[in-house]
């Protein structure tokens, strides 16, 4: 019988006190706590990852097209080069056959003024 006198005084007073729900521990302050939702949070990540892994591609892909086009100008260079190279190989084949084309109109007046003196040598004679 005393048990169930206790008890009913144990249950009375509970009923008397007044507990504050945000006073954990005694003159704390309230927390400000936000839920997060654990799909939105990978739905995130896995948008970041997808971001890092275009901007990624894109990069890859710029420096590939820099590359071809630095490829491809260094193959015009050359090829304006060679070109330039032949062009310079007939210039001077042509210089060379004017010179040779001239000397060969020199002698030919030459030997053509020799014969007219030969001629006049001998008409005098």
């Amino acid at each position: 019988m005393l048990h169930i006198i206790l008890f009913a005084v144990l249950i009375w007073s509970s009923f008397d006190e007044h507990i504050e729900a945000s006073a954990g521990g005694g003159g704390g302050s309230a927390i400000d706590a936000v839920m997060v939702d654990p799909g939105a949070v990978v739905q995130q990540y896995n948008r970041q990852q997808d971001q890092q892994a275009s901007a990624r591609r894109a990069e890859e892909e710029r420096k590939k097209l820099q590359q071809q086009q630095a490829e491809e100008l260094q193959q015009k260079q050359a090829a304006e080069q060679e070109r330039l190279k032949q062009l310079e190989k007939e210039r001077l084949a042509a210089q060379e056959q004017q010179k040779q084309a001239e000397e060969a109109a020199k002698l030919a007046q030459q030997q053509q003024q020799q014969a007219e003196e030969a001629a006049k040598a001998a008409a005098d004679a």
